[in-house]
């Protein structure tokens, strides 16, 4: 008694109005490039590539169409004569695109010269903070913004009840600290207060960090503490934990700093 195993003949058959469909849709709706589709298009070894990209680009305009299916044989390339192309949807009519792009460079061009001239009725400082909003913010921008933040600093004669920099504690304690000396000073307060914390365990947390503040600054920073401070000494902005909200007691703190200074709009993002 013998057992015969059987055997599949697996044959895999290519439709010509399937691909040339396939080919417009991923062009014309941007899921595939313009290289990517060539590709997929420019298969026949026996053209010239020049010739074979010709081809391809004529699929795309409606010039040219793959017909039939490999099973039977009947697969090949259909080109158009004038007068006898494919007629394309809407959505891929290349002449209209182009038209569609004009018109809306020309609107652009229109957007742009009412910019240019609205930003004539503008502040140098309200520009600058429009340009911040929209993310377009220059070199030139932030530069002449430290420069304002100190002069007005420098220029503030009132007395406010608190310092302009310091440490503020997650409880809401403020800790103030002269410009410049944030890092000696939680170097110092970690020493005396978490005097079991090793070197390794601060440099770990610097490696961690994504402050900016590359010290001992990075350990309390981690713990929910808030720096006050302004690399220009201009007005101190605060720096926290990007991962940890703000405690309660830290944004009383804050928002009254802020308005005590007649920083409304930063007063106001704490409780955002």
């Amino acid at each position: 008694m013998s057992n015969e195993i059987g055997t599949k003949k697996l044959s895999f058959n290519i439709q010509g109005e399937f691909i040339t469909k396939l080919a417009r849709e991923w062009f014309y709706s941007g899921k595939k490039s313009y290289d990517e589709v060539l590709e997929m298009l420019m298969s026949s070894p026996d053209i010239s590539e020049v010739q074979s990209r010709r081809y391809a680009e004529d699929i795309l305009l409606g010039r040219a169409a793959l017909k039939g299916n490999t099973a039977d044989g009947s697969y090949h390339l259909e080109i158009y004569g004038p007068g006898e192309e494919q007629k394309l949807p809407s959505c891929q009519n290349i002449w209209k695109e182009i038209e569609k792009r004009k018109q809306a460079e020309k609107k652009l061009e229109k957007m742009e010269e009412q910019w240019n001239v609205a930003m004539e009725y503008i502040s140098d400082g309200e520009q600058r903070e429009i340009r911040k909003i929209l993310g377009i913010e220059t070199n030139e921008d932030k530069q002449k913004a430290q420069v304002d933040s100190f002069i007005e600093r420098m220029m503030d004669e009132n007395t406010y009840a608190t310092e302009d920099y310091g440490w503020l504690a997650p409880n809401g304690t403020f800790y103030a600290v002269e410009w410049g000396e944030h890092q000696e000073w939680a170097q110092s307060y970690i020493e005396k207060n978490f005097p079991d914390t090793r070197e390794n365990d601060i440099i770990d947390i610097q490696m961690k960090s994504h402050t900016g503040l590359i010290g001992a600054g990075d350990y309390l920073v981690e713990r929910g503490w808030v720096l006050l401070h302004n690399p220009s000494q201009g007005i101190a902005f605060s720096t926290k934990n990007p991962v940890k909200e703000y405690t309660k007691a830290q944004k009383e703190f804050l928002y009254d700093y802020y308005m005590e200074r007649g920083k409304e709009t930063e007063a106001n993002k704490v409780w955002k």
